[in-house]
């Protein structure tokens, strides 16, 4: 891929995953679906101590969450009910996207993104908040003229993710 080639990529995904950033972050959990693809993996893996620099240091095969499309249409559509204790009220959520790199870019076709994710969120009245860091390995397809985003696997910093719950979304 030529250089300039990339640096637009770079700047394309970069803003694809501002914007779903500011989606999340404000509860507009409809135009964030509407950026998935009807393929979609989206995951989690479980995070695993191991002795020194062996890899990977996550399991490949237990997840904190393993979801496709049509779960996280449940997920979606359960946030906007009265049923999704966890989130009433919702948390107030800020998502901190960096380091974003194209690793593999097929122009209108697929590309495959790296990215880091902080997220900070509060509860309520708490005066205790979360912090959720880790590593986005995403996906795109390029399908009726847009990016969707085809495939997430996020690899959380922690061992032990010292939140109440994961109702959010990363």
């Amino acid at each position: 891929m030529e250089n300039k080639e990339l640096m637009l990529a770079t700047f394309y995904f970069e803003r694809w995953l501002y914007n779903e950033a500011s989606f999340l972050d404000n509860i507009d959990f409809d135009s964030w679906y509407n950026l998935l693809h009807p393929n979609l993996k989206y995951q989690m893996p479980v995070r695993v101590n191991k002795d020194g620099i062996e890899r990977p240091d996550y399991s490949t095969d237990m997840f904190t969450f393993e979801d496709d499309y049509e779960t996280m249409k449940m997920r979606v559509d359960r946030l906007k009910t009265d049923y999704a204790w966890a989130e009433i009220p919702p948390s107030r959520t800020r998502r901190y996207v960096s380091n974003v790199t194209v690793q593999e870019y097929t122009e209108n076709e697929k590309a495959v993104v790296r990215s880091y994710l902080l997220i900070y969120r509060n509860r309520t009245t708490d005066i205790h908040h979360d912090l959720i860091s880790g590593e986005r390995q995403d996906e795109f397809t390029y399908i009726d003229g847009e990016w969707k985003l085809s495939k997430r696997f996020f690899i959380v910093d922690q061992t032990t993710i010292d939140t109440r719950n994961l109702a959010i979304f990363v």
